[in-house]
């Protein structure tokens, strides 16, 4: 993957923002994350480490690496929100357990296959993918039943 610091840097300056250290160092620790992170626990964690980055400035350097197609947003029913890097060459998908929350990657090459087949068919070009199936785990059946 090309160096995500200089894909969001391009990105800012042709959004007319920049690159501050604030930033950058908010960028980095995000692009340290290898799991799916809420926002207040991210911000706890830099809090943790004596970094003093306002709320708002976290808030709108996710939005940014966002836009930027750098994260990804996972929300569940409940409405929590989650995000993650992402690495379009390690492309995957996800299932969300309605009743506990916990979120599962599936990493299919049967279903990159599939899906650029259906665009191809359709004549279609795929720019971003996010598929979330929603149900319920199989530990959580089990208690259920």
């Amino acid at each position: 993957m090309k160096n995500p610091h200089k894909v969001f840097e391009t990105y800012l300056e042709t959004h007319e923002g920049r690159y501050t250290s604030q930033k950058r160092a908010i960028a980095d620790e995000i692009f340290k994350v290898r799991s799916h992170f809420e926002v207040e626990t991210f911000i706890d964690k830099l809090r943790s480490e004596d970094n003093k980055f306002s709320r708002a400035t976290v808030y709108r350097t996710i939005k940014q690496l966002l836009e930027a197609g750098l994260l990804q947003k996972i929300s569940t029913k409940e409405g929590k929100v989650y995000y993650e890097r992402r690495v379009p060459e390690k492309q995957h998908d996800h299932l969300i357990c309605n009743t506990c929350g916990k979120i599962f990657e599936i990493k299919e090459s049967v279903i990159e296959d599939y899906l650029e087949k259906i665009c191809e068919k359709m004549e279609f070009t795929p720019e971003y993918r996010s598929l979330h199936l929603y149900g319920q785990c199989g530990k959580c059946t089990k208690k259920s039943h």
